[in-house]
């Protein structure tokens, strides 16, 4: 490590700014960690960990509110003098090392005492990790390769949300750092894509398995139905024909698909006579009649392709066992309506939350990819199920080894998740955000600026780059991590 500059005059204890020495300006940029010699180099008070942010550049006789000698010799083109120039940065403590790790620095951070520039020989990550059960993964701190950063294994079931904006690298982070951290860490990764282009196409083929193959639970397939239909035509003889129908529905499904070339077709044929037969058969005329005219109007809603997504033969409890065996899978949802999809997750979700209710650890991390799509900001129908599912399977989960890792574009609003659900996220990792997430209650801004980090430097942020805050991270303050995937 090197000198760099000293501590200006106003520091506390948890806040300071670095004055830089002469050129220092140069080479030395913001994100880089310090080291605080509190007090003097040669008997410190305690050595302080830090991470610099919030460049500032001063000329006082460059000031564009005042008119000086100096402002009007720059006007004429000239290049005034940079003699009295000053540049600092700000000093976010992250804490005081000891011989047990970090600690919570509780000492005035003295002026004058000197800052060093750590260097890729002195990896402060090790010493921030001292102490903690942590797993090392390969992200590294920017601009430093051989500073792999650690994730403190105990609180990987506390849940995880990777945010940023399409094309900020969510995606390849999730997999190539995340997925590969929850396998190390001993947990089976379960992955939900909903879209089938993120994640399945970087899987070995048998790890992937497509949602039309799985069987739903009868009521989730019964909640699908009723998505599709505007609630059976509010009719609730009508619904409780579906109701009746769907017993068994799975040994239909493969009775269709042995008995005909044309299976979806075949089903929905069954399914109408079924329903068609008892409503006709209803003894009072104006409730044959009510019966009826809901009847045609469902059927003219309900397609025999509707079916397919719901055709699956897998059970949920097969599928868990796949995941055991393999370690990893990934559903690739692509092509399936929306209805499906969650209804799919609920009979997923339902079937984890009965497996903890007994007790069960599962040791599984569950990745859900376009997680606003499951718990929107204002969830309604099929969705209000699936946000209150992930509200559920959070709060057991934490007890039960199960880890849910959400990904989405936002952070709040139209484009981010369900706040309700946000709350029981305990690490963050934020890339490029959006412009609608710059600033409000709950947007990144709140999130971070406390930490030193505006919502510009948030907009400007590069590729695979994203801030890692929160529980996981044995860092009080969050850094900025990057990695280089595979291929």
């Amino acid at each position: 490590m090197r000198i760099i500059g000293r501590v200006a005059d106003g520091a506390t204890e948890t806040k300071a700014r670095l004055i830089l020495l002469k050129d220092m300006e140069k080479n030395v940029v913001s994100e880089e960690l310090v080291l605080i010699k509190n007090g003097g180099e040669n008997n410190p008070v305690n050595e302080i960990l830090g991470v610099l942010r919030e460049g500032l550049g001063k000329n006082e006789f460059l000031s564009h509110t005042s008119y000086r000698p100096d402002v009007a010799y720059l006007r004429h083109g000239g290049e005034p003098s940079g003699a009295r120039e000053v540049y600092s940065f700000a000093i976010e403590p992250i804490g005081a090392l000891t011989n047990d790790g970090i600690e919570p620095n509780r000492f005035i951070i003295q002026p004058r005492s000197p800052v060093y520039l750590l260097e890729d020989q002195d990896n402060p990550l090790e010493r921030i990790a001292k102490g903690r059960d942590v797993v090392w993964s390969d992200a590294y701190l920017e601009g430093h390769p051989s500073w792999k950063v650690p994730f403190d294994k105990i609180f990987l079931p506390y849940h995880v949300g990777v945010y940023g904006s399409t094309g900020c690298g969510k995606s390849w982070f999730t997999r190539y750092i995340l997925i590969p951290l929850y396998r190390k860490a001993g947990y089976k990764v379960l992955i939900l894509d909903w879209s089938g282009t993120d994640y399945a196409p970087l899987m070995k083929n048998d790890e992937v398995i497509k949602l039309s193959e799985i069987a739903l639970d009868e009521e989730s397939i019964l909640s699908y139905f009723q998505d599709k239909t505007f609630g059976f035509a509010r009719n609730d003889v009508v619904k409780d024909c579906f109701d009746e129908f769907l017993e068994g529905w799975v040994s239909k499904v493969k009775d269709a698909y042995l008995n005909s070339e044309n299976p979806s077709e075949h089903l929905y044929k069954e399914l109408k006579a079924y329903i068609e037969n008892i409503v006709s058969s209803i003894e009072r005329k104006d409730s044959r009649a009510a019966a009826q005219r809901a009847c045609r109007r469902v059927f003219r809603r309900l397609k025999p392709s509707d079916l397919h997504p719901v055709m699956g033969v897998l059970g949920i409890e097969e599928l868990f066992q796949e995941v055991e065996r393999k370690g990893i899978l990934a559903i690739d949802m692509g092509g399936a309506l929306t209805e499906a999809k969650l209804g799919f997750f609920l009979s997923l979700s339902k079937y984890l939350y009965s497996l903890m209710e007994t007790g069960r650890n599962l040791g599984i991390a569950l990745v859900i990819d376009e997680a606003p799509q499951y718990a929107p900001w204002d969830a309604r129908g099929l969705q209000a199920e699936t946000c209150e599912m992930i509200k559920n399977l959070a709060a057991l989960g934490r007890k039960r080894m199960l880890n849910l890792t959400l990904i989405a574009q936002g952070i709040k609003g139209e484009i981010g998740v369900n706040a309700a659900v946000r709350r029981n996220l305990n690490t963050h990792f934020f890339g490029r955000i959006h412009p609608l997430d710059a600033s409000g209650e709950g947007g990144a801004s709140e999130w971070l600026s406390p930490y030193g980090i505006s919502p510009s430097n948030l907009l400007q942020l590069k590729l695979g780059r994203f801030y890692f805050a929160g529980a996981m991270n044995p860092s009080p303050v969050p850094l900025l991590i990057t990695y280089k995937p595979e291929n």
